[in-house]
């Protein structure tokens, strides 16, 4: 009976935490700008932006996040931390083949977090990725981007 109050107040912020937002794995692609490339010099076939999301106890203990593998399907890892560097990339690398891609480039990560909405009790953390898909040309064929006077 006395761990029945307890069950029912992480019930509660659970159900408070989630309330309204989604907390699932992401992922979209643009097309690049004409003539785009990486700063290693390869052509971007697409430019991508990767987002997970998770819901952690006292911000140290993983309630549950995006799966980092299915982007894009709601689908959830429950006690599982997939908001990790690894874990983006990971996420980004899921289409090269369907992209025809050899390699995603210039990636950025950042990191928020916050719990005020349930006293620091249940934290919402997410993680944005973004980067480039490339297909990689041989060092011979990359432009030169300096004038030879």
């Amino acid at each position: 009976m006395k761990y029945r109050w307890s069950f029912c107040l992480l019930g509660a912020l659970l159900i408070i935490g989630g309330a309204g937002c989604s907390h699932t794995s992401s992922l979209s692609w643009e097309a690049p700008a004409p003539g785009q490339r990486s700063s290693s010099g390869n052509e971007v076939l697409w430019n991508l932006t990767a987002v997970n999301r998770g819901m952690y106890l006292f911000n140290l203990i993983p309630l549950w996040s995006g799966y980092e593998t299915r982007p894009n399907r709601h689908e959830y890892k429950i006690g599982q931390d997939m908001l990790t560097r690894p874990a983006m990339r990971r996420m980004m690398d899921v289409h090269l083949d369907k992209w025809d891609a050899d390699k995603v480039e210039d990636i950025e990560i950042s990191e928020s977090s916050s719990g005020a909405f349930s006293l620091w009790i249940v934290w919402r953390r997410t993680m944005t990725a973004t980067g480039v898909a490339v297909k990689v040309v041989p060092d011979n064929e990359k432009t030169d981007n300096t004038d030879n006077k």
